[in-house]
């Protein structure tokens, strides 16, 4: 399996990153989320905390690395009705979205009452029911734990990826906005 996020061991050897079955409750002035390791079990975790949301759902792919000339930017979809088109998605999607580093995903309830965010470090970003978050996390062995990036650590872009990304950006008909500044860090 290609790396998409790694740090480095001991040795210094790089290696593919792995935080463990880790979720820590974080509250900032303004608002709590769950800041949760999600290292090859991403998109899975993705499916599984977005049944804790009512649907219709958006996703919004965040491309912030271009290898080949895509635009940098955030591309919505449009609103998907079932959690079925959800779960699609993310199935089709899943090579690319968890062994490449150029991207974040963001999937939420259109009517704002909770969003994932799968950002490029193999972390998912939990904001709205933290409560039935933490039951879904609970019962897959997550435990709950403060934790923070690797240093150093290194994102990668593979070659072999290229396709599946003209692929993703072709798949709907997707509404272009620029990156944010937030969105490179």
């Amino acid at each position: 399996m290609l790396p998409k996020f790694t740090a480095f061991d001991a040795a210094s050897n790089e290696v593919a990153h792995d935080y463990g079955r880790v979720f820590e409750h974080e509250r900032f002035e303004q608002f709590e989320r769950l800041k949760i390791g999600a290292s090859s079990a991403a998109i899975g975790l993705l499916r599984q905390l977005s049944e804790c949301l009512p649907a219709p759902y958006f996703c919004l792919y965040v491309l912030v690395v271009s290898r080949e000339g895509e635009e940098q930017g955030r591309y919505q979809s449009p609103p998907l009705e079932t959690t079925a088109e959800l779960t699609d998605f993310l199935q089709e999607f899943a090579p690319l979205l968890t062994t490449d580093g150029r991207h974040h995903l963001w999937a939420g309830a259109t009517d704002k009452s909770g969003l994932l965010i799968y950002d490029r470090h193999n972390v998912i970003y939990a904001y709205g029911p933290l409560e039935a978050y933490k039951t879904a996390l609970e019962a897959l062995s997550y435990r709950e734990q403060a934790f923070g990036f690797p240093v150093p650590h290194a994102h990668h872009f593979h070659a072999e990826n290229d396709e599946q990304v003209r692929r993703l950006l072709a798949h709907w008909d997707w509404q272009w906005f620029p990156l944010a500044p937030s969105d490179e860090e």
